[in-house]
């Protein structure tokens, strides 16, 4: 890859608006399966609230997401309260909601018709990657210092309204999410 002079602001128009969706959620997580509900929402306080629960209403976890980098864990069952997996999720949910994208370190990279939009991370960095015009955003990929590590894809995403689906897949541990957006009938 070939580092490129680009428009840094380009992948910008391809940020979702989660300001209330509602995914149908299946998590694959080292032979363990889970299914439930994932509600993204945008609180008046200016927070984003991300609860996970499961068909009967039991809560798996509520994350809240404020400002440029905080957040706050409201609940999380005991079985999934490990400092790695909470950060895991952390940084999967900034990744496809566009979150600590500092402009002012950002660079670009060009490979074979891509163009990889960085951004530097406290540890690591997260790409958005999109064809050669940013015309398309391919995929997501959070990496460490040496090689990828995770990858999302956002599928039917228009500016405005929240992504049909989403998928989310790490490459060094069998842990994959995929989330389906519920749509609400029509009035009759």
């Amino acid at each position: 890859m070939q580092k490129i002079q680009s428009d840094r602001t380009c992948v910008e128009k391809f940020k979702p608006d989660f300001h209330h969706a509602e995914y149908k959620t299946s998590v694959e997580v080292i032979g363990k399966h889970l299914s439930g509900i994932l509600l993204i929402k945008y609180m008046p306080d200016s927070s984003t609230r991300i609860v996970f629960t499961n068909e009967t209403g039991f809560s798996f976890f509520d994350f809240a997401f404020y400002g440029d980098t905080g957040f706050s864990v409201y609940h999380i069952v005991s079985q999934m309260n490990k400092p790695a997996l909470i950060k895991t999720l952390r940084k999967d949910f900034e990744l496809i909601m566009f979150r600590n994208m500092d402009r002012s370190k950002s660079y670009n990279l060009a490979d074979s018709g891509y163009i990889y939009h960085a951004y530097p991370q406290i540890k690591g960095v997260n790409y958005y990657i999109t064809d050669d015009q940013c015309r398309q955003l391919v995929k997501m990929q959070r990496s460490s210092n040496k090689k990828p590590i995770m990858e999302a894809s956002i599928y039917k995403s228009s500016p405005g309204n929240p992504p049909d689906s989403i998928y989310i897949r790490h490459l060094n541990f069998n842990f994959s999410i995929s989330l389906k957006k519920i749509t609400p009938f029509a009035a009759q």
